[in-house]
C-alpha cells in the first residue's frame, strides 16, 4: 500500500503508527516487509501552466481573453525534487492500493489528485481516502485507515477544488492584464479579494461621508413610597428618543404620580456559546490578543500537528457529529481531571446525543468543530497557551446549562408622557458562572440589569428628569476580526439578508495579506483602510464591463454555484470573462499619478 500525505510531519506520524522506517534510497518511509510505503508532498507540487504555454501570443498582455480549452500543470520549481519522488512512487504502486491522506479538505483533495494526474493514473478503483478531524495519534491513524472510503466518494469535493482553482486562475490572469492594459499601472485582480476590497471601500466611504447628529436621551428616576428606586427612558409617540431636547415639556413632570400602563415578565434563556470553528477562533484571538488571522491559524495548526492536543483546525463547522458523542465524553473526563477548574461545569454539562446544539450531523461541513483532545504540553509559548485555553474553555462551556433570567418590561404614564422601564432578575447563572476568559462582549444597557421585584407600581412618583446629550456614531472600520465575520456572513441591502460566505475557512485569512501586497489597503493601527490606489482600481473597474468583479452579491452567487454545480460555475466564469474583456477602455489619465510613482519606484529598485 502507498500512502500519500500532504506534509512531512504527517508522513512521520503515519510512519510511527505503522512501524515504518525512513529509507534514504527511496526517500520514503517503508515497513520492514515492504508492504507499506509512505511518501509526502509539501503542499501543492504543481501549478497551472502560464498563459504562453497554451499559445505563444499570450506572451503579449493585450491578447485577451485567455481561456485554455484544457488546463495543464507544471511542476512547482521550488518542489521539483519532491514532485519527482512522489510521482515515481505512485507509478511504482499503480497496481497496488493507494491511500490519499492529504488534509481532509478541498485543497488537500486537489493536492493529491494533481499528483495522480501527473502520474497518469486512470484506474481509481484501488484508491481510498483517509478523512479524519482528530489529531493524528497512532490510534486515530489506524482507525482512519480501517475506515477509509473509496476515493470516488470525494469526487464532488475534488470537482469543486479544481473548478475553484481554474476559475481563480482565469480571473487573475485575465483581469490583471485587462486592468493593467487600461490603466498603464500594474493592477492585480482576484475573484474573491476584489469583492472584499469593494466591501472595505464601501465601509470607508460611509465613514468619510458620515455626518454626526446630536440627539438627546431623557431618563426618569422613579421612587415608590418605600424608597425603592428604578429608572426609565422617556419615549415619544414613535417610541424613539432621537428628537430635540424637550426639557420644557418634561421638567414640570417632576414630583407627579406615575400610573401603570403595562407590566410584563417573561423568562429568557441564553444558551452557551457553540464550539469554535476556525473563523470564530480567529475573530476571538484578534479581539482578545490582537493576533492576525494568519497568526492564529499558524498557532492552532501547530497545536494540531505537533502537539496533537486539538482537533483539525481548518473547519467551518460549530457542531459535532452524533458519532462523536463518546469522543466528547472521554475528552471531557480526561481534561476536567487535568484542569480541575472545569470540574464544576463538566458535572452540569449535557453530554447526550439529544443535545442538538452540539451533535447535529445535518449542520456538519466536512469536519467537526475545533475541540481540545489532550492536555497542553508544558514547553509551550504564551501565544500557544492563549489559543489552547480559548478552545478548552469553549469546549466545556458549550455543554453547560443555559443562563436563565426573568426580563421585566414596564410602561408608565406620567401626565400623558410615557416611560419604559426594563429590569432583569437572574434565575440561574448557568454557564456564565464558569467563564474565566472574557470572550463575550456584554453590550447590555445598565438599565437592563435593574431588579424590579420590590417596586410598588401603584404608588410611584417621578422624582427627577436627567437629560443625556448624545451623538450618532459612524460605522466602524473593518479590522481583522470584523472582516472575517463579514466574509463568513456577508450582507447585502439588495438581497436583504445573509449571503453565502466568501472563500472558505481555510482561505479567508489569505485575502487581507494579498490586498496589502497589492497596496490596495493599509492598516491604521488595527483599522483596515483603503488606499488611493485601491480606490482608483475600483473606480476604474466599475467603469468597465468587468464591474461585476467588485459586486459582493455576484461573488457570493458564484460561491454558491461552485458548491452546487462546479462545471456550470466554471462555464459562467468563462462567459463572464469573454464578455468583460472584449471592450477595451483607456483609463490611463485616471492613473497618471500612480504610473509616475511606479516608474520612480522601478528606477530606485534598478
Amino acid at each position: 500500500m502507498l500512502i500519500i500525505t500532504e506534509k512531512p510531519s504527517v508522513a512521520k506520524d503515519f510512519a510511527k503508527a505503522l512501524a515504518c522506517s525512513f529509507s534514504a534510497s527511496d526517500q520514503a518511509y517503508k515497513s520492514r516487509d515492504g508492504e507499506i510505503t509512505i511518501v509526502h508532498c509539501v503542499g501543492h507540487l504543481f501549478n497551472l501552466q502560464q498563459p504562453d504555454f497554451y499559445d505563444e501570443r499570450f506572451k503579449h498582455w493585450n491578447q485577451l481573453p485567455i481561456i485554455p480549452q484544457q488546463f495543464a500543470y507544471d511542476v512547482n520549481p521550488q518542489t521539483k525534487d519532491v514532485a519527482k519522488n512522489v510521482i515515481q512512487h505512485i507509478k511504482n504502486h499503480k497496481n497496488d492500493e493507494i491511500l490519499i491522506a492529504t488534509d481532509a479538505d478541498r485543497e488537500g483533495e486537489i493536492i493529491a489528485r494533481e499528483c495522480l494526474l501527473a502520474s497518469r493514473i486512470s484506474d481509481y478503483s484501488k484508491i481510498k481516502r483517509f478523512w479524519v478531524s482528530q489529531a493524528l495519534t497512532p490510534e486515530v491513524i489506524l482507525e482512519g485507515i480501517k475506515n477509509a472510503k473509496p476515493s470516488y466518494q470525494y469526487d464532488d469535493i475534488a470537482e469543486q477544488g479544481f473548478a475553484r482553482q481554474k476559475a481563480d486562475w482565469l480571473v487573475g490572469m485575465n483581469f490583471t492584464r485587462f486592468m493593467t492594459n487600461m490603466s498603464g499601472v500594474l493592477l492585480t485582480a482576484g475573484r474573491v479579494q476584489t469583492a472584499i476590497l469593494s466591501a472595505i471601500n464601501t465601509r470607508c466611504k460611509s465613514i468619510a461621508d458620515f455626518k454626526s447628529e446630536k440627539y438627546y436621551e431623557h431618563y426618569g428616576n422613579f421612587l415608590d413610597n418605600n424608597g425603592n428606586e428604578c429608572i426609565g427612558i422617556f419615549l415619544d409617540e414613535n417610541e424613539n428618543t432621537s428628537f430635540p431636547n424637550p426639557l420644557e415639556k418634561l421638567n414640570y413632570l417632576s414630583g407627579k404620580r406615575a400610573s401603570l400602563i403595562s407590566n410584563k415578565t417573561e423568562e429568557k434563556k441564553i444558551n452557551p456559546p457553540q464550539l469554535y470553528n476556525l473563523n470564530d477562533l480567529q475573530k476571538e484571538a484578534f479581539r482578545l490578543y490582537g493576533f492576525s488571522a494568519e497568526r492564529t491559524l499558524q498557532i492552532v495548526q501547530k497545536l494540531y500537528e505537533e502537539y496533537k492536543c486539538v482537533s483539525y483546525p481548518r473547519t467551518p463547522s460549530k457542531v459535532m457529529g452524533e458519532d462523536n458523542l463518546q469522543l466528547c465524553i472521554k475528552t471531557a473526563i480526561k481534561l476536567s481531571t487535568k484542569y480541575i477548574e472545569y470540574l464544576g461545569i463538566f458535572s452540569k454539562g449535557d453530554y447526550s446525543s439529544s443535545n442538538k446544539r452540539i451533535f447535529d450531523a445535518s449542520k456538519l461541513e466536512a469536519h467537526h468543530a475545533i475541540i481540545p483532545l489532550e492536555p497542553l504540553p508544558y514547553n509551550t509559548t504564551i501565544e500557544e497557551q492563549s489559543i489552547y485555553f480559548l478552545i478548552l474553555e469553549r469546549f466545556f462551556l458549550a455543554f453547560g446549562p443555559a443562563h436563565v433570567y426573568e426580563k421585566q418590561t414596564v410602561f408608565l404614564d406620567v401626565n400623558g408622557s410615557r416611560f419604559k422601564i426594563i429590569g432583569k432578575k437572574i434565575i440561574d447563572n448557568g454557564w456564565k458562572t464558569f467563564v474565566t476568559i472574557n470572550t463575550h462582549e456584554e453590550k447590555e444597557n445598565i438599565l437592563d440589569s435593574q431588579v424590579l421585584s420590590e417596586i410598588d407600581w401603584n404608588n410611584l412618583n417621578l422624582n427627577t428628569i436627567t437629560t443625556v446629550p448624545k451623538n450618532t456614531k459612524a460605522p466602524k472600520y473593518f479590522n481583522e476580526a470584523s472582516i472575517l465575520a463579514f466574509m463568513e456572513n456577508p450582507k447585502s441591502i439588495e438581497t436583504e439578508g445573509k449571503l453565502v460566505g466568501l472563500g472558505t475557512a481555510a482561505t479567508r485569512h489569505t485575502f487581507i495579506p494579498k490586498l496589502l501586497k497589492s497596496k490596495y489597503i493599509e492598516f491604521n493601527k488595527k483599522d483596515i483602510v483603503i488606499t488611493e490606489l485601491g480606490k482608483a482600481f475600483l473606480e476604474g473597474l466599475t467603469k468597465s464591463p468587468a464591474k461585476l468583479l467588485a459586486d459582493i452579491g455576484q461573488t457570493t452567487k458564484w460561491e454558491e454555484q461552485l458548491k452546487d454545480n462546479p462545471e456550470l460555475f466554471l462555464e459562467n466564469i468563462k462567459e463572464y470573462i469573454r464578455n468583460s474583456v472584449s471592450t477595451p477602455m483607456n483609463l490611463k489619465s485616471d492613473f497618471a499619478k500612480f504610473q509616475t510613482k511606479q516608474n520612480y519606484n522601478k528606477k530606485r529598485r534598478a
